[in-house]
């Protein structure tokens, strides 16, 4: 009996405790009104609004107002989150009323694309659109900005068809539109909302974005044109705030990534001269052993021959001193032959340094903003005597005439001039292949030219020969912006 009355008491006392409890937390429960506004004032629709740590939740209506029931004041804490704003937690404190503006999301913000007609969230986003990251642009200088779209753009096919500085890289989108001809459907180019035939001359650090429209969408914007797909970019303009001025620097090197491992002089002129005795082969070739060629002894000091081969006398014994090497005769092993090597990689090929100087200034009001860049490129080539040289100058600027009239206008202006090897076949293809025993300085210092200019030194052919490109390109854009005044209409049924 005394068990049973201990336990009662314990269950009464038990329940008591929970009923306290339960009165007052329902005390703390409330219904929680309030309003949700932009920066500017005006109401958000649909930003979602939930109790934290619960399911308890709704969405504000047409006026940014929400109500919550069964809400805890004192220690309840409300979630906002709103596509392009930053989502915000506040704790209510008590509070049964509350008035909300949400800040709009830089990181959100950075995902606007550029759709040919405007611009437009990628969240929204329908068509096939591929955007080049900015960090691609900073981290590494281009002489030719369609290089950054290589392996960094999906859909895109670039390739180098040339080593000259500044070249333009062959563009294809998503394969080509043309069976017979898949290399030659380039893209059309977009540059603040000015159609340009190339970008050759845009510096990578005026561009504030870069993108790709790849499918029917950009047809349907901008015709037939841009069947083989559009490139669209933005460059940099001026912001509010107090002006900023900016300089950077960057210095590169480029060098040849491999090159050929070619027969030295000593082999080429004792496998030649093997070569020539085979009797069965060439019955006739002791005049290619005695005559002026590359491994041959017919050649002498003057300018009449062209190779370094010849055999040791008295009159060119002084050249050993002067850097020649010897080998014995491979088919009369007591005679001994003298000759020059030299390879003609090294002469032709170099290590390219490129200087890129760029300097900008920005700034502005809420009435208006301006922005300014001066840029130098001096890029070298990896052949030697070849380089290209570029000015740019960019300056826009934005000016609030009215709150509902406003005017931009962009100027750029660029100048570039390049070197260019004379031939591509000779220089590069058969240069290398010359014989390693050419002369490649006559006895007075002067260059050698070789046999002829298939066949001949490419330092001397670059050199005298100057195949130098100038361009300049200037444009002028400008728009008036009128903003008209927005409605809403609601239906209620």
């Amino acid at each position: 009996m005394k068990k049973n009355v201990q336990t009662y008491i314990r269950s009464y006392l038990l329940l008591i405790l929970l009923t306290v409890v339960y009165v007052g937390y329902g005390q703390n429960l409330s219904q929680v009104t309030g309003t949700v506004a932009d920066q500017s004032g005006e109401p958000l629709i649909g930003v979602n609004v939930r109790v934290k740590g619960t399911n308890v939740g709704t969405a504000t209506d047409f006026d940014g107002a929400f109500t919550l029931n069964n809400v805890d004041v004192q220690n309840g804490v409300l979630v906002f989150s709103y596509i392009g704003y930053k989502t915000m937690e506040v704790p209510l404190d008590g509070e049964t009323n509350l008035s909300i503006t949400m800040e709009e999301g830089s990181e959100l913000l950075d995902e606007v694309v550029v759709v040919g007609y405007g611009t437009q969230s990628r969240e929204e986003l329908t068509t096939s659109v591929s955007k080049l990251d900015e960090k691609v642009l900073e981290n590494v200088p281009y002489a030719n900005v369609a290089t950054a779209m290589q392996g960094a753009v999906s859909g895109v096919r670039v390739q180098s068809t040339s080593g000259q500085p500044g070249a333009a890289p062959r563009i294809i989108i998503r394969g080509g539109t043309s069976i017979n001809n898949p290399n030659g459907a380039s893209p059309l180019y977009v540059v603040d909302g000015v159609i340009r035939p190339n970008i050759n001359n845009l510096s990578s650090n005026d561009i504030e974005s870069l993108q790709v429209l790849k499918d029917a969408a950009a047809t349907a914007i901008y015709g037939a044109r841009g069947s083989n797909g559009v490139v669209v970019i933005t460059t940099k303009s001026g912001k509010i705030g107090q002006a900023v001025v900016d300089y950077s620097y960057n210095l590169s090197f480029s060098s040849p990534n491999k090159l050929y491992d070619l027969a030295n002089a000593r082999d080429y002129i004792y496998f030649g001269r093997k070569a020539m005795i085979v009797r069965d082969v060439y019955p006739d070739a002791s005049f290619r052993l005695s005559g002026a060629s590359g491994f041959g002894t017919g050649n002498d000091l003057t300018k009449n021959t062209a190779y370094t081969t010849q055999y040791l006398s008295s009159e060119n014994e002084h050249k050993l001193n002067e850097g020649w090497e010897s080998m014995p005769d491979p088919v009369d092993p007591s005679k001994t032959i003298i000759y020059k090597g030299t390879d003609w990689q090294d002469v032709l090929f170099r290590t390219g340094v490129s200087h890129n100087h760029y300097v900008s200034a920005s700034g502005g009001t809420d009435k208006a903003t301006f922005s300014g860049s001066l840029g130098f490129l001096d890029n070298q080539g990896i052949a030697i005597q070849t380089d290209m040289k570029r000015y740019t100058i960019n300056i826009n600027g934005d000016y609030k005439i009215s709150d509902r009239l406003s005017f931009f206008g962009r100027t750029s202006f660029a100048n570039s001039t390049d070197h260019q090897v004379t031939n591509i076949t000779n220089i590069f293809a058969r240069g290398m292949t010359l014989p390693p025993t050419a002369k490649y300085y006559f006895e007075d210092g002067t260059l050698a030219p070789g046999e002829k200019q298939s066949e001949g030194n490419p330092e001397y052919y670059l050199n005298n020969r100057d195949a130098e490109n100038k361009s300049e390109t200037m444009t002028f854009s400008g728009l008036f912006k009128i903003l008209c005044i927005r409605s809403k209409l609601i239906l209620i049924s």
